[in-house]
């Protein structure tokens, strides 16, 4: 192994061909955050390298330190089998990091966060709660943390309150018609608390999530999305 080599525990987020025999790999490593390498041999039928797919998780052997780094080898340890509804909540959560998660952005918590809900996909656990609770702690890595109060004061379990992703929770008087979505003091503050038991809560939570989200994603759809929406 040359002495520049790396090793770092990695799940494998994309893989498209590259070439006439090699791939370029996405992965988010637990110490190193997203990285993309140049896999040689991929589609040479070369022995292991079929274990090299979105949901792998292993070890990865690399080198260089450019924005394209060379991967000598993946060991793979296990797949995170998914089926259903749950598949495309875990191609929604690679999709996610793949967007949002800068190369080389160093924070182990974003990979265990990462572990903890392709985890609880995998082991068929309620769907829109592992989901939330992902969102919200990936919010906060990568620095967009949701401030559940209004303009510094506690929310209200009575109130009611419109959402901006750049200015936070604001009271409001009355329900709009034509107006943004309002969220009631109780459902935010059971999302604060993690508190997903309630199906108006987690409807409360995939809205707030979405309106959090749009502005980093920007105006390209997610890929995820759009796959689930034409299965249902």
């Amino acid at each position: 192994m040359p002495a520049t080599a790396q090793m770092q525990p990695a799940l494998v987020l994309h893989v498209r061909p590259y070439r006439e025999t090699s791939a370029i790999v996405q992965m988010l490593t637990q110490g190193q955050g997203r990285l993309a390498g140049v896999l040689r041999g991929y589609r040479s039928k070369k022995q292991g390298q079929v274990s090299v797919q979105p949901f792998s998780v292993g070890t990865v052997t690399y080198s260089g330190r450019s924005d394209l780094v060379t991967i000598q080898k993946f060991e793979s340890h296990h797949f995170i089998g998914l089926q259903g509804e749950g598949l495309y909540a875990g191609f929604y959560v690679l999709e996610l990091l793949t967007r949002l998660v800068q190369e080389r952005q160093e924070d182990r918590q974003i990979f265990a966060s990462t572990m903890r809900v392709l985890e609880a996909l995998e082991e068929n656990d309620p769907l829109q709660p592992s989901l939330r609770c992902f969102e919200l702690e990936l919010l906060q890595q990568l620095g967009y943390g949701i401030d559940f109060s209004a303009k510094g004061q506690p929310l209200q379990e009575n109130g009611r309150y419109t959402f901006e992703a750049q200015t936070g929770f604001h009271p409001a008087a009355a329900e709009k018609p034509q107006g943004p979505r309002l969220f009631s003091g109780r459902e935010l503050r059971q999302i604060a608390s993690r508190d997903f038991a309630a199906s108006t809560t987690q409807d409360a939570a995939k809205a707030l999530m979405r309106a959090a989200l749009a502005p980093l994603l920007g105006d390209k759809p997610l890929t995820s999305r759009s796959m689930f929406q034409r299965e249902r």
